[in-house]
């Protein structure tokens, strides 16, 4: 049973609420429930495709960020934002795209 911690597009949970572990391992995605585990336990629901592969510079964002601070202790609010920012950024793109001059 999943434990909440925040907000729903990218929000964090916990797989196992024995395990509350934040520290960044190995992030994983999982296309089909659309949850993007950073350990065993911490995983980012509701992340789309498309947020899990936004690229910034080349880069994908997530997994940027999440393989630049292996080992570290998540500031799971904030990675929250980010998702949720993302996720934000491909609806104006889209509704831009739609835009006929």
């Amino acid at each position: 049973m999943s434990e909440k911690i925040g907000a729903k597009i990218g929000e964090a949970l916990f797989k196992d609420k024995d395990n509350r572990n934040l520290t960044i391992t190995k992030p994983k995605y999982n296309e089909q429930e659309q949850r993007l585990f950073v350990n065993d336990s911490l995983y980012f629901d509701k992340v789309s495709k498309e947020v899990w592969e936004y690229k910034i510079g080349g880069y994908a964002v997530l997994d940027k960020y999440l393989k630049s601070h292996k080992g570290e202790e998540i500031d799971y609010k904030h990675f929250e934002k980010v998702i949720q920012s993302l996720h934000k950024s491909l609806e104006i793109e889209f509704k831009i795209s739609k835009i006929t001059l």
